[in-house]
């Protein structure tokens, strides 16, 4: 794996260490897999425009072709250019559960995460998830059930990774 070009990791600053994102990382980097971690500005999941402006201009500098693991927490702030880098990146999103499904949500704070959730996961090549449960929800969103994939946030999961970035 260490002649492969680097993974890039976008991954909101004020998340919780120790996550799903964070475990899968430190599992291909034990597999010698070169990890840039890329993290994003900004109270995520809430949206405010220099959160969006910088996860704009880190996606704008990754290469064409470029193998991209998006944290889940990150997805609200990555929504647009997601839409408009998604052709040129191959994006693979990480969730480690659900934004709209957090507890204490107002029935339009929820309504609104699983929109832009829903619009961020369908411009991945796949959505890898830690458990069934995480699949299901996924596959509720409305998006096809195969694209959840269920991928332990360990050396078993990091090695099955490779299949989910397609040609």
């Amino acid at each position: 794996m260490a002649d492969q070009p680097a993974l890039h990791l976008l991954l909101p600053v004020n998340r919780a260490p120790g996550g799903y994102a964070d475990r899968l990382a430190l599992a291909l980097e034990a597999q010698g897999q070169s990890v840039l971690r890329h993290p994003l500005p900004g109270d995520c999941p809430r949206l405010d425009a220099s959160a969006v402006l910088a996860a704009d201009i880190a996606l704008s500098r990754l290469p064409d072709g470029a193998r991209v693991l998006v944290d889940g927490g990150a997805l609200p702030g990555l929504a647009a250019a997601l839409a408009m880098d998604s052709r040129r990146l191959r994006l693979v999103a990480l969730v480690e559960r659900l934004l709209c499904r957090e507890p204490g949500l107002s029935d339009e704070d929820a309504a609104a995460r699983r929109h832009l959730e829903q619009g961020a996961l369908a411009l991945t090549r796949a959505v890898a998830v830690p458990d069934p449960a995480t699949a299901q929800a996924v596959a509720d969103l409305g998006l096809a059930p195969e694209t959840a994939v269920i991928l332990s946030p360990d050396a078993a999961g990091a090695a099955r990774l490779g299949g989910l970035w397609g040609a």
